[in-house]
């Protein structure tokens, strides 16, 4: 009975973290939803109150009070509240998932299936560049064809290169070829936001002196791929255009462009977002800046909010989630959040000395830091769901401490 159980759990994580590299948004989001009663049935009910150290929970219910008190002070969309209460959902529902996990899948076995999902969505990613490559005429119809951001791929590369030291549940063979699988499609993607998460997954574990003759075979490796892929790069069309993207990507998500002209708009968008929503801010009362225009508000960026997808003239979120927050429930929103990620980051980093399984957490945390200055963020309906749900697994303490469990 347990054995049927203990497969049918793993298969859940499996089809939760390759859908949720795979699908978009919403529907990110539906399946969320049916695997958190699905897991919650298996657990007999059993939730965990509390996730991570600091929660994120307040920042939800304080996003609902004064969306609801803004709503009695304003006209206001009740469709954009809808949308709105489910993007500040987000967070809530996966790391409530993974924290179900954490009560009925042991750890090694969790990260094992983590791999084997980061696994098939490397296959799927290869499949897709195969069938596309022939018809892409540039870096951007490349990137297209494929998956946006599987940021299942970087983390499963770290659990593969420090499989024993995490205790991941998984033979060398197996070990290998996922490697070389993962690393093919972690190249092709062309992504510059799974270098970096890869980069911080690196940093973060290079401070623990415990994986320092590991870290060494990991900085080699690196920088003789380094090597070989620039000299591949630098030789071909598409090595040109994503070097170029990288040499650029600071000045797209820069505010201080020169905005008169639709060129400079398209192409540094992510900019012309955080010069919108700052001259937004700007204009609002101080209720609004200290407490937020709330959930349902959106923000003006003019007629360009069609070259987004977007009709009219207003976004209901930026790639810049601190400007989102800071808009939709004001200093004291930002505050928490930044909170969120600055406590929990440095209450894990302590707790990493004694368990280095840690390290992952405070590297996740990070990442969403950074996402949240970069990307949309987790305050975006099915953002960062893999990562959400991992964090909530390793975050609650079951989940992180545990080698046996009972089975359900």
């Amino acid at each position: 009975m347990w054995k049927s159980t203990d497969n049918f759990i793993g298969l859940i994580i499996v089809i939760l973290f390759t859908e949720g590299s795979i699908a978009t948004g919403s529907t990110i989001y539906i399946i969320g939803m049916i695997t958190w009663i699905i897991t919650l049935i298996i657990s007999k009910g059993r939730l965990p109150v509390k996730v991570t150290h600091f929660p994120y929970f307040p920042l939800f219910v304080y996003g609902i009070i004064i969306s609801i008190f803004a709503a009695l002070l304003n006209n206001f969309d009740i469709r954009n509240l809808i949308l709105g209460i489910m993007n500040l959902s987000n967070p809530v529902l996966f790391l409530s998932i993974g924290a179900v996990l954490a009560l009925v899948c042991p750890k090694k076995k969790f990260l094992k299936y983590v791999v084997f999902s980061g696994m098939f969505v490397a296959l799927f990613q290869l499949y897709l560049l195969v069938r596309n490559i022939s018809t892409a005429d540039s870096i951007n119809s490349l990137r297209m064809s494929m998956l946006a951001t599987p940021d299942i791929i970087p983390i499963t590369l770290i659990l593969l290169m420090y499989r024993k030291t995490l205790d991941v549940d998984i033979n060398k063979s197996i070990t290998k070829i996922a490697f070389v699988i993962t690393v093919a499609s972690f190249v092709v993607s062309f992504s510059r936001t799974l270098i970096l998460q890869l980069v911080i997954y690196i940093l973060v574990f290079s401070i623990d002196r415990r994986f320092l003759k590991r870290n060494i075979t990991v900085y080699l490796t690196i920088i003789l791929g380094a090597i070989a892929a620039y000299f591949f790069f630098i030789n071909n069309s598409f090595g040109d255009a994503f070097l170029e993207k990288i040499i650029k990507s600071s000045t797209e998500v820069s505010s201080n462009n020169d905005w008169n002209q639709l060129s400079t708009i398209l192409k540094n968008w992510r900019g012309y977002e955080v010069f919108s929503a700052d001259a937004q801010f700007n204009s609002n009362r101080m209720f609004e800046k200290i407490f937020g225009e709330g959930l349902a508000s959106q923000i003006y960026v003019g007629p360009y909010a069609i070259y987004v997808g977007v009709n009219g003239m207003s976004i209901p979120y930026l790639h810049n989630s601190y400007y989102t927050i800071l808009i939709k429930l004001g200093y004291i929103g930002l505050i928490y959040y930044v909170s969120f990620l600055g406590i929990n980051f440095l209450f894990y980093l302590k707790k990493s000395h004694y368990n280095t399984g840690y390290l992952l957490v405070i590297a996740i945390i990070a990442i969403f830091a950074v996402n949240s200055k970069l990307m949309q963020g987790v305050v975006v309906i099915g953002h960062d769901a893999v990562l959400l749900v991992i964090l909530g697994f390793l975050s609650t303490p079951r989940g992180i401490q545990q080698e046996n469990i009972s089975k359900v």
